[in-house]
């Protein structure tokens, strides 16, 4: 076999029938496994956010958003390219028939209230954009730093179980490989910021760099305490672990263990906002202050090199707490009867219900953006070294404990083609008083809060000047 992983030896076997798989029949089941994903299912998506942005803002702020850019301009385009051994007249005949029968009509102009158009008119302004270099720029730096960025957002994808059976890489360290490859970026921001040659760039990517490396102490201790839980590092093995055989598939997810394992979802949600630069967590691109950061001298194709990094590592985040803690592509509701069904199906169905699960977080992270406003530097950095790493701290000393008092581990189900593994026996008793006990020392703390502070705490006091 190739050692490419599960899914392509699977498909290249598949390929070769009954014989050993040749070159050619693993090379396309690699492209077919690892290409193909990142070109149908995530680059879509993340190029499809600045228009769900852009319309998620629109309706906060009571407003239409785009709705005049549709999508005549590209079929034109598609019309003109399909029958360039045609006459002009003819092209334009071809094309005035096709928009016009009904269903294409319609979509055409649901097309353009919704300003599905916008994403192709911003890609041909990008391309358009003279790809200006400054002079006092390190040119090789400068560069590589975008493609890099790229980089690091999409590498962590190998590890990430889309389906039962599509998985580009199953590694016992994937969970370790995810977090490393996604630190890629962090030196793409910081050679940006130097190969700029520019004071403000440089400003920027210095903030960027602190940013960056301090939430990855929290994201890095959430993702430990689910790998104490669960035993393995191995991201595929972790969602096989969640898998309930119940009606209610949910049960089994790791959201549902314990209220520790809650609490690291939401700071690795947290921290991976912080790590995708957004807002309120946005002070490496403060345009009020900085002048867009680290990207500051970047124009036209580069500069939407770095964007679409964003919205790819927010689709990585969002992949990430789908994986650790809401059971991957599991269903929440009849998992025992999908994975039953036909490859084909079973596969379609998990993909997209993982789907859901990412987007779900993807717009929430959108939501946020237009709803909090950013954060001091000061206060990012209080947050992170003061509230999150002592929470996950916290969070782990609990997981222990509760994993001590349960009194040992038992086999758990087998899933699919992912064998039985230990976790955790705690029994009803034991998830009940885990949850009871937590919770109950969290209202005794917050009561003695409010008793010695009041009702707001005197941070926010000070920030609203309530305290004046």
């Amino acid at each position: 076999m190739s050692d490419l992983g599960y899914a392509v030896d699977a498909l290249a076997q598949w390929l070769a029938g009954s014989g050993k798989p040749g070159w050619f029949a693993v090379l396309l089941a690699a492209i077919t496994v690892w290409v193909l994903p990142m070109l149908l299912v995530i680059f879509p998506i993340a190029s499809l956010g600045q228009i769900f942005e852009r319309k998620i803002a629109a309706a906060i702020q009571r407003r239409v958003g785009p709705n005049s850019v549709g999508l005549d301009g590209p079929l034109r385009f598609a019309f003109r390219m399909l029958l360039c051994f045609l006459p002009r007249t003819t092209q334009d005949k071809a094309f005035a028939t096709f928009t016009n029968l009904p269903g294409i009509r319609q979509f055409l102009r649901i097309a353009k209230s919704l300003g599905l158009g916008q994403l192709a008119a911003d890609g041909v302004k990008m391309l358009g954009k003279e790809d200006l270099i400054p002079a006092g720029a390190d040119g090789i730096v400068f560069r590589l730093a975008p493609y890099l960025a790229l980089t690091g957002a999409f590498l962590p994808f190998c590890v990430v179980p889309f389906a039962h059976h599509l998985v580009m890489l199953e590694v016992p360290v994937g969970a370790l490989y995810a977090i490393a490859a996604s630190g890629v970026t962090v030196m793409a921001l910081k050679m940006a910021g130097w190969g700029s040659g520019s004071k403000w760039s440089m400003l920027g990517g210095m903030r960027a760099v602190a940013q960056l490396v301090s939430y990855e102490i929290p994201v890095g201790l959430a993702v430990a305490g689910v790998v104490l839980w669960c035993g393995t590092m191995d991201l595929h093995a972790i969602v096989g672990q969640q898998y309930h055989s119940g009606v209610f598939s949910l049960l089994g997810w790791n959201l549902l263990q314990s209220p520790f394992l809650l609490l690291l979802a939401c700071v690795l949600f947290f921290g991976g906002l912080a790590e995708c630069q957004r807002t309120p967590f946005d002070m490496a691109e403060a345009e009020s202050e900085l002048v867009s950061g680290f990207n500051i001298e970047y124009s036209g194709l580069r500069w939407g090199m770095f964007a679409m990094a964003e919205y790819t590592e927010m689709l990585l985040v969002g992949s990430l707490v789908a994986t650790l803690f809401l059971g991957g592509y599991q269903s929440p509701i009849g998992e025992q009867w999908l994975v039953s069904l036909p490859v084909a199906i079973e596969t379609l169905l998990h993909i997209t219900i993982f789907i859901l699960k990412v987007l779900a977080s993807f717009l929430l992270m959108m939501w946020i953006r237009w709803t909090l406003p950013r954060f001091r530097v000061d206060q990012v950095m209080r947050l992170c070294w003061l509230t999150l790493v002592p929470l996950c701290l916290l969070s782990l000393l609990g997981i222990a404990v509760t994993m001590l008092a349960g009194g040992g581990a038992e086999m758990g189900e087998a899933y699919g083609r992912l064998p039985a593994r230990l976790q955790p026996q705690l029994g009803t008793t034991g998830h009940l008083l885990g949850w009871a006990i937590p919770l109950a020392i969290g209202i005794v703390v917050v009561r003695i809060a409010r008793k010695r502070h009041g009702q707001v705490h005197p941070a926010l006091q000070r920030l609203t000047g309530g305290g004046a």
